[in-house]
C-alpha cells in the first residue's frame, strides 16, 4: 500500500511572525479545513503525523553554529550587530517569540518526512510548514530562518541518495542553489520570476552549476506576466527530461503558491489549471515526493492551491460534502470562497509575445548547454 503522509500540527499554525507580516503560518489551517470539507482526508492509506524534534546536530548540515546561536538569541528578544548583519531583525526577517523553536520545529517536518520516504515507510509526504529555501548558511533571508530543505537534502546525500528538488514557488530558490552548487549528487531545477523583477534577485539561467555540480543547477526564469500556457512550455520542456536522466531516488517538490495570479507578492500569471498540472508531472516522474508548502501570501488560494496538491499526489478527486449548506457562507464571505478551481486565465497580445520569446530563449540555452552534459538529445 502506497502510504501518504500530511505533516500537520495545530500548534504550528498559531505562530505569526508580526500581524503586519504577509507570512502566516494559519494557511495549513485553512488547507485542513479544505481536506476535510472535500473529502481528501479519509482513506485508508493516508496519515496525520505531528513529527517529534529533530536533533540539533543536523542544522549543523549546512548552517554555521555562529548563526543558529544567533536565532536562539533573537528568541529570547536579546539584539545585536551580529544580529542585524545575518538578516535577522530586518522587517522580512522580524524577531519574534518563540521564532527559533517554530522554525526547528517546521523544519523537523521537513526532516521526518525524508526519514520516512528513506526508510520505505510512505510515498508521499506533504509538508505544508516547510520550503525555506532562501535562508543561507550564516544569514536569514526572505522570511526563511533555517532552511529545511538545504539540512534534510545534504542528510539523504550523506546517506547516499540521489536528490532532485523541483522548485516552483514564484521566488529563486537561493539558498538551496548554494548548499548544492558543486555537487552532482543533488540535481535542482526552479522555475521562478526573473530576479530581474522579483527578490531575491538570483537564479539567471547561466547560474548553472560549478566544479562537479556544473548541469546540475537548472534556473528557469519566466517574465513577470507568465501564464499557464508559458509556464508550461518551460517546464515540459526541462523538467521531465532531466529527471528521467538524473533518476533521483527521492524528489523534494517545493510546490509554493505565489505563481498564482492573484498573489500579492509576486508579478506571474497562474491559476489552479497550470499548477495541478506541474504537480501532476512531478508525481508522474518520481518514486517518492516529499513536498512542501513555502511560499503563497494569497491565503485562501494558497490554501485551495495546495488542496489540490494533496489530491493530485495521492489520487483523489475533490467533492464538496458541504455544497449548499448555509449558502456557503461557512467559509466567509471571500470572493470563490469554496472553490478550489480557477477558471482559465490568458493573456494575450504584445505581452504574451514576449513571455513567449522571453522562456523560448531560456529553454534554448538550458538545451543547449546543460541538456548535453546529462547526454540528453533534443
Amino acid at each position: 500500500m502506497h502510504i501518504n503522509v500530511l505533516i500537520y500540527s495545530s500548534d504550528l499554525t498559531a505562530h505569526e511572525y508580526k500581524p503586519s507580516h504577509p507570512f502566516k503560518p494559519v494557511r495549513a489551517r485553512l488547507m485542513s479545513e479544505l481536506l476535510n470539507r472535500y473529502d481528501l482526508i479519509s482513506e485508508k492509506n493516508q496519515r496525520i503525523i505531528a513529527p517529534p524534534l529533530m536533533d540539533e546536530e543536523l542544522l549543523y548540515l549546512f548552517h554555521a553554529r555562529e548563526y543558529i546561536e544567533l536565532l536562539k538569541k533573537g528568541e529570547k528578544g536579546e539584539f545585536s550587530v551580529e544580529m542585524f548583519r545575518a538578516g535577522l531583525g530586518l522587517e522580512d526577517n522580524p524577531l519574534f517569540n518563540a521564532m527559533f523553536k517554530y522554525a526547528l520545529e517546521a523544519s523537523s517536518g521537513t526532516y521526518h518526512g525524508a526519514m520516512m520516504l528513506y526508510r520505505g515507510d510512505a510515498r508521499f509526504v506533504f509538508n505544508p510548514f516547510g520550503g525555506f529555501h532562501h535562508a543561507e548558511r550564516d544569514a536569514a533571508g526572505g522570511f526563511c530562518y533555517i532552511n529545511d530543505m538545504a539540512v534534510t537534502i545534504a542528510d539523504l546525500v550523506r546517506r547516499g541518495q540521489r536528490v532532485a528538488c523541483v522548485d516552483i514557488d514564484a521566488h529563486h530558490g537561493n539558498g538551496v542553489q548554494d548548499a548544492f552548487y558543486e555537487t552532482d549528487k543533488v540535481l535542482t531545477i526552479s522555475l521562478h520570476e526573473s530576479g530581474e523583477t522579483l527578490y531575491p534577485g538570483t537564479g539567471s539561467e547561466i547560474e548553472a552549476g560549478a566544479k562537479e555540480g556544473l548541469g546540475y543547477n537548472v534556473n528557469i526564469p519566466l517574465r513577470a506576466g507568465t501564464d499557464d500556457e508559458v509556464c508550461l512550455i518551460a517546464f515540459e520542456s526541462v523538467v521531465p527530461p532531466l529527471i528521467e536522466s538524473f533518476r533521483p531516488d527521492i524528489v523534494v517538490a517545493n510546490i509554493g503558491c505565489d505563481t498564482h495570479k492573484d498573489d500579492p507578492l509576486a508579478h506571474l500569471c497562474l491559476t489552479s489549471n497550470g499548477y495541478k498540472k506541474m504537480i501532476s508531472i512531478i508525481n508522474d516522474l518520481s518514486p517518492k515526493i516529499l513536498a512542501l508548502g513555502s511560499g503563497g501570501y494569497n491565503l485562501f488560494r494558497t490554501a485551495a492551491l495546495w488542496a489540490l496538491a494533496w489530491a493530485t499526489f495521492c489520487g483523489l478527486q475533490p467533492r464538496d460534502l458541504h455544497s449548499g449548506i448555509v449558502g456557503g457562507m461557512m467559509y466567509g464571505p471571500e470572493v470563490n470562497a469554496g472553490q478550489l478551481d480557477d477558471p482559465p486565465y490568458v493573456v494575450g497580445g504584445w505581452e504574451k509575445e514576449q513571455c513567449l520569446i522571453h522562456v523560448r530563449r531560456v529553454v534554448d540555452f538550458i538545451k543547449d548547454t546543460i541538456f548535453p552534459l546529462h547526454e540528453i538529445k533534443h
